[in-house]
């Protein structure tokens, strides 16, 4: 197999994107820092959110396979890109908010592990990924969040877009 500066380019950013969604957050702990801040895309609108709001992408849309989940149960993910741009991204990073009063909060996830891999999703491609719901989640409306870098030809500094799914009950 044959690394080119692209390829390497998208493994060093979907593992600082892995590194930053895997570390561990406090209760009430905001989902995004000044290292990791989601870029907005020219294709971006905003998404109902905490302070810092979630930049949703209308580049690369996100589906769950169910719209009812239990707690702990396997889902897959689903990124449909439709942009002409490939993305890197690992399903294992995602993070979950939930609803509450309206507006959306991250919800910690401590001691989740995840292999640091870069999975492309090429332009105008389809891709799915499993993730599982922690086994203590409790019942309510959440959604699916997962930070992509968006591949960058030579060595421009790599900008990032974030795929929310819709809402998903958990009882």
């Amino acid at each position: 197999m044959r690394f080119d500066n692209r390829h390497l380019t998208a493994i060093v950013a979907a593992a600082t994107v892995g590194l930053a969604a895997c570390r561990s957050r406090g209760p009430g702990a905001d989902s995004t820092d000044s290292a990791a801040a989601p870029a907005r895309s020219d294709t971006a609108t905003p998404a109902t959110s905490t302070a810092n709001a979630t930049v949703r992408s209308d580049s690369v849309l996100l589906r769950t396979d169910k719209a009812q989940y239990k707690a702990g149960e396997a889902m897959t993910l689903t990124f449909e890109n439709r942009s002409a741009r490939s993305y890197a991204f690992n399903p294992c990073t995602r993070s979950l908010e939930r609803e509450d009063g309206g507006a959306w909060r991250p919800m910690p996830d401590e001691g989740r592990m995840c292999t640091m891999e870069a999975w492309i999703l090429d332009p105008r491609g389809t891709r799915t990924g499993p993730t599982e719901l922690p086994a203590t989640i409790a019942a309510g409306r959440y959604r699916v969040v997962v930070r992509m870098t968006v591949e960058a030809a030579g060595s421009a500094p790599a900008s990032a877009i974030t795929a929310v799914s819709d809402p998903i009950s958990v009882s």
